[in-house]
């Protein structure tokens, strides 16, 4: 069995049988806490954990620093990480400066090298995908040890050490089997980091979407958890939540199922069916343009009205000119030239926008004429394009678009003899609207990507905290899509389908089912609260600005009924000093408190990434709040 370090660094060892053999525990410690004899905790979340032998400690995660250990007169052997999160290896840059090994996964590399925390950060604001990982440290750290493999043991004093792969809250998540090496029969403790909070519940549990619309990861979340049950441990040892030592397997399995319903509920299409008796609605093109991305000849859905991939294309009443609705991309830009030429059109003379995704929008950038269209969204959409480094969001560009036309929602525009009402409809993105008018006699609604036809992609363009979406919002647009009762629904991604009333009530159904089952994961007991890294945010999240400026930002609380007051800790990196200011929301309110910061004439130019810790009156906020900085001389 391989051993934890090399031949020169070996441990001394003591016997911790003795310990087991022991009735009592060693007093506490000013930062440790005694769980087992030989086993520590520390006092703070979230929780770090020593295991103590022959005067050396090995270290589940690096959530103290070195000087602490200190309290438990035992050397730091080796630090192990259960994965990247800024909270889990703190203090891991301090261990690797002292010489102690820090020991990870090879998937947590990406996030903890400083080659690739870097090129997370350059690529993170604006971010064109939705594939992101969460509370990155704002710098990596150098020399970490990626070895630690899935069921490969190494031996610390008397103990058997076994890493055991669980992704779900992270990609890279490890957690730790300890048992006595030579005692079959001996306790089994299963340090689970993240992985688990409690039974029945995930520590931001936003963290398993690993994109914005699937169940990609829920799923290994709920195996993660199924496989610590069948190592049958002792005891489980989170990094956040209680010590759990009264039946642990059940803990573990009754919460893995509650995140399979989750997951399983992550698509319409599957609730639909399990309901029974689905019902039938056609498709309003033919089945080559569904699912396409503009790559496809227009698919003339009524007299007036064109499709191709995400992008609509309406002719005026009164003229040849032509209103566009999404356009990606400079092949949408190819396709509508095509189109007006074919179809003997005339100019474009609105562009508006659906929702707050590039793929939706960036055709505009390349758009023949662009500079003589007016250009139109809702404004809660035209926010994050207009300011794409206001906001932490997936899929926005780095270029401000200028509005002509902001509506609230509510307002209506009028444009070639038709009237188009603007609607805040919340589902896959939280900047979603839906547009409501009436084209060559039918009453139509524009969905952007909220809903698909229960045979494409699922059924929905599913929900994720990043995107600020939930089930609660899902549900909430169900039902003003009910009220509107369009006779078709102008979904995007070439599949707009005939509007069934049964089709959208279960579409409630399914959106209420979902909030229930995440409701049941999360801490607070509310998905609205927990499934979001936004419940506090820096804004503007970027900002670009010479040495010796002053960088200002807003802190946002976004708060529910009650009222809440939330202290947050900006971290100079040494660059500045720490400073302390409190943001208080009230009634949904966004209420915030405008902060400065003098940046160093002499700092070097580069993007510098600070972390902000928060806490509230109950303690630490899950959740991801930062502030990027990018120093460039003149």
């Amino acid at each position: 069995m391989p051993r934890l370090v090399p031949a020169s660094l070996c441990l001394a060892v003591v016997g911790l049988a003795v310990w087991w053999g022991r009735g009592d525990t060693a007093a506490d410690l000013p930062s440790w806490e005694a769980v087992r004899p030989g086993v520590y905790r520390t006092k703070a979340s979230p929780y770090g954990y020593a295991v103590v032998s022959g005067g050396k400690a090995l270290l589940i995660d690096a959530t103290v620093p070195p000087a602490a250990v200190r309290e438990l007169k035992a050397e730091p052997a080796a630090v192990l990480l259960t994965h990247h999160h800024r909270d889990t290896a703190a203090f891991a840059a301090e261990y690797r400066k002292a010489g102690v090994p820090v020991r990870a996964a090879k998937e947590a590399a990406p996030w903890l090298t400083p080659e690739g925390v870097a090129k997370y950060w350059k690529e993170s604001i604006p971010l064109r995908d939705s594939r992101t990982a969460y509370f990155v440290l704002p710098e990596g750290v150098s020399g970490v040890d990626y070895t630690l493999e899935d069921g490969k043991p190494f031996v610390f004093g008397e103990w058997s050490v076994t890493p055991v792969a669980t992704p779900g809250h992270s990609r890279d998540h490890l957690a730790f089997l300890v048992q006595p090496a030579d005692d079959a029969e001996g306790p089994r403790l299963v340090f689970c980091g993240d992985a688990l909070h409690s039974p029945g519940k995930l520590w931001t549990p936003y963290t398993t979407d690993w994109d914005h619309w699937t169940d990609a990861g829920l799923v290994p979340a709920a195996e993660s958890l199924r496989k610590l049950a069948r190592l049958n441990p002792t005891a489980l040892y989170p990094a956040h939540g209680p010590a759990i030592d009264k039946d642990p397997a059940k803990a573990l399995t009754d919460t893995a199922a509650t995140v399979a319903e989750a997951a399983f509920l992550k698509s319409f299409e599957r609730f639909t069916n399990r309901e029974g008796g689905p019902p039938k609605y056609p498709f309003l093109v033919n089945k080559e343009q569904v699912g396409s991305g503009g790559d496809k000849p227009w698919s003339r859905v009524s007299d007036r009205l064109w499709l191709t991939g995400n992008t609509y294309v309406l002719k005026a009443k009164d003229s040849a000119a032509v209103l566009v609705l999404d356009p990606w991309g400079e092949r949408s830009t190819k396709q509508i030239a095509k189109l007006l030429a074919d179809e003997k059109l005339g100019p474009v003379e609105v562009v508006a926008f659906s929702h707050a995704h590039y793929d939706h929008f960036d055709g505009v950038y390349t758009l023949p004429g662009r500079d003589r269209c007016q250009v139109w969204a809702l404004d809660l959409v035209a926010g994050p394009l207009k300011e794409p480094f206001r906001y932490r969001a997936p899929f926005l560009d780095p270029r401000p678009i200028r509005f002509t036309k902001e509506f609230a929602a509510g307002e209506t525009a009028d444009w070639g003899g038709y009237t188009f009402k603007f609607h805040h409809l919340p589902g896959q993105t939280w900047f979603t609207s839906g547009i409501e008018t009436t084209i060559d006699g039918a009453h139509v609604l524009f969905t952007a990507d909220n809903w698909f036809h229960q045979e494409q992609y699922s059924g929905s363009g599913g929900w994720m905290g990043l995107n600020r979406s939930s089930p609660a919002v899902y549900a909430a647009s169900a039902r003003k899509v009910l009220e509107i009762a369009p006779a078709r629904v102008l979904a995007e991604h070439g599949g707009p389908f005939v509007f069934a009333a049964e089709d959208f009530r279960r579409r409630v159904r399914w959106a209420e089912a979902a909030g229930k089952a995440c409701d049941a994961l999360c801490v607070s007991g509310d998905h609205r609260e927990d499934w979001t890294p936004h419940r506090v945010t820096v804004e503007p999240v970027l900002q670009s600005i010479a040495p010796g400026g002053r960088v200002r930002a807003t802190v946002r609380v976004h708060g529910g009924p009650a009222a809440r007051t939330v202290t947050a800790r900006f971290r100079g990196r040494g660059l500045v000093a720490d400073q302390d200011f409190v943001a208080t929301g009230r009634d949904g309110q966004r209420l915030g408190t405008v902060w400065a910061l003098d940046v160093p004439r002499d700092l070097a130019a580069g993007r510098y990434v600070f972390a902000v810790e928060t806490r509230d009156e109950v303690g630490a906020e899950s959740v991801d709040v930062f502030l990027i900085i990018d120093v460039t001389w003149p």
